[in-house]
């Protein structure tokens, strides 16, 4: 059958008006869907740690929450069968339920979450210990960044110390929520993806681990050696170095000045030095291994000999950066910054010698990036600085201030937050590119006997610090 040319044009103008009419049909419908989603997602509201309670009966069934006026904490005994763990098990599942709703955006969302263990650490407190772990968009999280979790080939995981509040309604019902949250560390323990955080610290040549018999690589000083091991100690290789001219902590002769060494698979620096040694005089070296200790190979850095400090971090197999502190006395420091491009063997000066306030730490995260903390003194609004030109110029870092809690100032209502919360630490930075900083108070501070932080955290390089939250040590 054939058609003629005018059935033709006449197909063609039907088929357009159809595809038209279809297509608007399409777009119309996805944004009626999309508006619906956006409206559902809008709906759900998601509650922090810290916010979020849990109502339930004595069998420990979940019920509706409902608002309630006289309240007990204690866990009274119509709750007797139910444990903390329990509770604790009970919390957490509903908690996270909350991140795994349909309409939630997948930078919010969680999936498959696997609560691995709660355990009881102190029943007397209502304290447990809870990991879990769960599917995170590992390019897109910073949703999650409070929750002092690691990231690990998109695997969110997570161990928190909690201590619960249970309001016994006197019906048969009670309330559970959160009255403190820490990590293991604060806490003051060591749980178990120790394994899993080692392992990601590794991927990411993490610097400066301590000696810990759970890692799988660590230094030892015994027997007057300085030693190094790759596989958990089953085997110590010797570092060529006396141990009499490395700095070591404070009050301390086997644990090394923090900061001074890198220890990981591809890369392990030592640096010592820098003093006196009888009537020896040692220039600040570094010794180090590509290898992991197979050779070892010295490199002399400078001919300072009244050290104080030294730090040293390799970004990469061949760029690095070494800062030295010296000629200290009682108010204030000097200090010089070396970079080499060839994995260590050559150091230049980028900076030289400046004199500032007496030094508590570095931290660099890229030849550019780093963060110079000095020991506070009353005259400093903060002790903390930042910089992005490799550190020769460093320029001051003012954490934002919050509302304290004014359950805690007793008699002393007229403090402010940094009347309180003064000094910063040396910040950390993590495998997923977080870096840590806390405030922490001075010692006469009277805001809950001294024992609260107050923790930030960034993103961006350091460019901006949000506030992450107060946390008790122990």
């Amino acid at each position: 059958m054939k058609f003629s040319a005018a059935e033709k044009r006449l197909v063609k103008k039907v088929a357009f008006r159809v595809f038209i009419l279809i297509s608007v049909i399409v777009m119309a419908s996805y944004y009626m869907i999309y508006r619906y989603v956006e409206e559902r997602e809008r709906e759900i509201v998601l509650k922090s740690r810290y916010t979020f309670s849990v109502r339930i009966d004595s069998h420990g069934n979940v019920l509706e929450p409902v608002e309630e006026d006289a309240v007990n904490h204690t866990l009274a005994d119509d709750f007797a069968q139910l444990t903390i763990a329990q509770i604790g098990d009970i919390w957490i599942h509903h908690f996270t339920s909350q991140y795994t709703q349909k309409y939630l955006s997948r930078t919010k969302k969680l999936e498959k979450v696997d609560i691995h263990e709660t355990k009881i650490l102190e029943k007397k407190t209502n304290t447990v210990f809870i990991s879990f772990s769960a599917i995170v968009d590992e390019d897109n999280y910073e949703n999650f960044i409070a929750w002092d979790g690691v990231v690990d080939n998109g695997k969110l995981i997570c161990e928190w110390v909690v201590s619960f509040n249970i309001d016994n309604h006197y019906d048969g019902t009670a309330t559970i929520y959160i009255k403190s949250i820490v990590t293991p560390e604060e806490y003051g323990i060591t749980m178990y993806n120790e394994s899993k955080k080692n392992s990601v610290a590794e991927k990411a040549d993490v610097t400066g681990a301590e000696e810990n018999e759970n890692e799988m690589v660590f230094y030892r000083i015994k027997n007057a050696a300085l030693t190094v091991t790759y596989n958990k100690g089953e085997r110590f290789i010797t570092v060529p170095v006396n141990v009499n001219d490395v700095l070591y902590e404070n009050n301390s002769n086997d644990k090394l000045k923090y900061g001074s060494y890198c220890i990981s698979t591809t890369k392990t620096a030592f640096l010592y030095g820098g003093k006196r040694n009888g009537t020896d005089r040692v220039p600040v070296t570094l010794v180090y291994t590509d290898d992991m200790g197979e050779n070892w190979i010295t490199s002399e850095i400078d001919t300072i000999y009244n050290v104080d400090y030294y730090y040293v971090e390799f970004f990469d197999e061949k760029t690095g950066i070494i800062f030295v502190g010296y000629d200290r006395n009682n108010l204030k420091e000097s200090y010089k910054i070396y970079v080499t491009g060839d994995g260590g063997q050559n150091w230049n000066p980028i900076v030289d010698e400046k004199t500032g306030d007496i030094i508590k730490g570095v931290k660099f995260i890229d030849l550019s990036t780093g963060f110079l903390c000095y020991e506070y003194n009353d005259e400093m609004d903060s002790n903390f600085y930042r910089t992005t030109d490799g550190g020769r110029t460093f320029e001051k870092v003012i954490l934002e201030s919050q509302e304290l809690d004014s359950t805690m100032l007793e008699n002393n209502s007229n403090l402010t937050w940094f009347d309180v919360y003064r000094e910063a630490t040396v910040p950390t930075y993590s495998a997923d590119r977080i870096i840590t900083v806390y405030l922490i108070q001075g010692e006469q501070s009277e805001y809950n006997n001294g024992k609260t932080v107050a923790k930030y955290q960034s993103m961006d390089k350091g460019k901006t610090f949000k506030y992450i939250g107060q946390y008790e040590r122990k």
